[in-house]
């Protein structure tokens, strides 16, 4: 007996229904995929810009810093977007940081055409807080340099004493100011002004401070 018009179109239904399913299958797992390829893409750029020195400091990490803010991969891996949180606006080594932060992410996408942007954003604001303890440790161990938390003594980075007296806003860097150490007579840079914590709460939100 042979099938009938109903029966030739039911199995013409069900062998659409097959190609949709595997269709939608096969769309998922392109999908899954491009995400994992993206999430591999951004791991690979992190670990890489995470790398990166900053200038003035060639042994601590912009990382270290809280320079670097987020790598996000868009574009199924075709385009890496790197935020960065400036220290301060006009600070000069914000291109040659821009520079190093582009060459490490290219070096770390190598077989790929892929399209990088590095971009300074003023929210968040940077603020010494952002400093990881690591490199506060080892700026005031290899630099003698202090650093100013917010609502927080500086302590000196020679004698440990917190009794630091300002003496200028204006030291070798833009970012950093100048004070004396009663306690051990010597002149200290300090990370963070003086009046850091009041500068914080009167400013404007896309502000940004040195």
């Amino acid at each position: 007996m042979s099938d009938g018009p109903g029966s030739t179109a039911a199995m013409e239904a069900a062998a659409a229904n097959t190609a949709a399913m595997e269709a939608a299958a096969a769309n998922t797992a392109a999908m899954e995929a491009a995400a994992a390829n993206t999430a591999a893409m951004e791991a690979a750029v992190l670990e890489a810009v995470s790398s990166v020195c900053d200038p003035e400091y060639p042994d601590i990490t912009i990382a270290e810093l809280g320079i670097l803010e987020s790598v996000s991969a868009r574009d199924r891996g075709g385009a890496v977007r790197i935020e960065l949180v400036p220290t301060m606006l006009g600070c000069p080594a914000l291109d040659v940081i821009a520079s190093d932060v582009t060459a490490a992410a290219r070096s770390a996408c190598i077989g790929s055409d892929v399209s990088v942007e590095v971009v300074f954003i003023a929210d968040p604001v940077w603020t010494p807080d952002r400093i990881s303890p690591g490199a506060v440790e080892f700026m005031a161990r290899e630099y003698s340099v202090a650093v100013r938390r917010a609502r927080s003594h500086a302590p000196c980075p020679i004698c440990g004493s917190t009794a630091l007296e300002h003496r200028s806003d204006f030291g070798p860097t833009p970012c950093r100011s100048v004070e004396w150490c009663p306690s051990c007579r010597n002149p200290i840079e300090v990370v963070g002004r003086v009046d850091f914590p009041a500068a914080m709460e009167a400013a404007p939100a896309n502000a940004v401070l040195a």
